[in-house]
């Protein structure tokens, strides 16, 4: 009987992980009780599948203690306890790797300590360094502010030692002041919690940070920190502008977002303004299904590009490009008419994305090119190729796969995959509200032309009513290439 919880935890390690574990495990300062080298030296060679006949205890036991003889009880209990040990000490490198990578809280730690030992030179130059650099990928966050709190508590302290009494008030008003600003970034961003909470029908029961945003007067507090030239104001005011959007859905909101943060983008770290634009994206996403489209759809074009040129598509270079990011991309740069930017982004970016999934998305994305130059059988071998293996794949291929039925005058196959397309979306329990919605909108709509267009006996007022039909409904897929084919029938 194996240990399934060692076994899962050893699995999930990467081969580098399993390399700094057995120095781990070997190290003396470490390692303080049982030694485990030898149950790692056998569990190794079983990396990574840890599979096979040799995955029992008597196998263990007798490769660990040769010669001695297998006792079924008190031997599996040996056993169980050198697992047991192996187990803790797999969770303390776990815990010792995140702390190595938490350079923030090791340098508070350190100068923590430093002031404790009361070496004060040491103190004051590790403090300065720190200060200095300011390299804060995170810069504008709560996790920013909150790091900053740490740094400003442990000078406070150091003050106080010393009876510097100005620079322990003083510091004690700037801890004061980064809580303050972490609670009222904590308030505006309640609103992102609060639509997830709706989107999954979850009862939101009373809490504090929903009591304080209802009864704090915010443009108040912000007009009078604009007033004082308070060094967190542009912090607040943007999560302010990002609580309206969320809340007012204002395309007025959303440009004066998008010019504070042009304004005020070097305040900010690579990872917030990741973020950041990430909800004006969002927003223009909403928009673009709406009247306002061609509007928001440039915008969207716009700041999407804008992120590849700043380095801010991903959360940090090690990560992969995340598919439905490309996907939004590849269909938003064909929405606009970039073909060329969309060929050059194909080429430029595929090779970031997840290995799973990266021969499906260059498919797709080849599929959209060959559309955009009306090579529509080429199209159909690329979308052909593509493993519906993601839930947007199922709905995007088929969608585009009538459309080009339509140009190709394949009516047989277009009724067929309608039919398969509405009974996908019955069955299915993948779909949300509003994809399920917008694409059975689209079904309709593209069933009514495709009578259009194979019948003689319509006038142009048929087509004229199934026109603003098609332009008044707020929830619909493709919207713009249904309006074009109704325009070509009126014509």
């Amino acid at each position: 009987m194996t240990d399934t919880k060692l076994i899962t935890l050893l699995k999930k390690l990467t081969p580098d992980e399993m390399r700094d574990l057995e120095k781990y495990i070997a190290s003396p300062y470490f390692s303080k009780s049982r030694d485990l080298n030898p149950l790692f030296s056998i569990l190794k060679k079983l990396y990574p599948d840890f599979s096979g006949k040799d995955l029992n205890n008597e196998y263990l036991f007798h490769s660990l203690y040769p010669g001695k003889k297998y006792e079924k009880v008190k031997s599996d209990n040996l056993i169980k306890t050198l697992y047991s040990g192996m187990f803790r000490m797999c969770k303390n490198f776990l815990s010792q790797n995140e702390f190595m990578k938490d350079t923030k809280r090791r340098e508070f730690y350190l100068l923590n300590q430093l002031r404790k030992k009361q070496l004060n030179k040491e103190f004051e130059k590790e403090f300065t360094k720190i200060t200095e650099e300011d390299n804060f990928s995170n810069r504008g966050s709560m996790e920013y502010f909150m790091e900053n709190y740490y740094l400003k508590s442990v000078f406070r302290d150091y003050s106080l030692d010393n009876d510097d009494f100005k620079n322990t008030y003083e510091n004690a008003l700037s801890a004061g002041e980064l809580t303050s600003v972490m609670a009222l970034i904590k308030c505006l961003r309640y609103a992102d919690e609060k639509t997830l909470a709706d989107m999954y029908n979850l009862e939101t029961r009373y809490n504090l940070t929903d009591n304080l945003l209802r009864h704090l007067n915010f443009r108040s507090l912000i007009d009078e920190m604009k007033k004082n030239n308070d060094r967190f104001y542009p912090y607040v005011y943007t999560y302010y502008l990002v609580y309206l959007l969320n809340t007012g859905k204002s395309t007025d909101v959303y440009f004066d977002l998008k010019n504070h943060l042009n304004e005020y983008a070097e305040i900010f770290g690579k990872d917030e303004l990741y973020i950041l634009r990430s909800i004006l994206l969002t927003f223009c996403s909403i928009m673009s299904a709406g009247k306002e489209r061609k509007r928001f759809q440039r915008e969207q074009f716009e700041l999407n590009d804008g992120n590849l040129k700043l380095g801010i598509y991903k959360r940090s270079r090690e990560e992969d490009f995340h598919v439905v990011l490309f996907r939004n991309m590849v269909l938003n740069s064909s929405a606009v008419g970039e073909t060329e930017w969309l060929e050059k982004f194909i080429e430029t970016y595929s090779p970031e994305l997840p290995d799973k999934h990266r021969e499906n998305m260059i498919n797709f994305s080849k599929a959209f090119l060959c559309i955009s130059g009306k090579e529509y059988e080429k199209a159909l071998e690329y979308f052909s190729k593509i493993r519906l293996n993601l839930f947007f794949f199922k709905i995007d291929v088929r969608i585009f796969q009538l459309i080009i039925y339509y140009e190709l005058n394949y009516t047989e196959q277009a009724y067929s995959l309608i039919d398969s397309t509405n009974h996908f979306l019955t069955d299915t329990g993948q779909a949300s509200e509003i994809v399920t919605e917008s694409t059975k909108n689209f079904l309709k709509y593209y069933k009514e032309i495709l009578k259009l267009k194979n019948t003689k006996l319509y006038g142009k007022s048929d087509a004229s009513f199934l026109l603003n039909e098609i332009k008044e409904n707020k929830v619909l897929a493709s919207r713009d290439w249904l309006v074009e084919k109704v325009n070509e029938l009126m014509q």
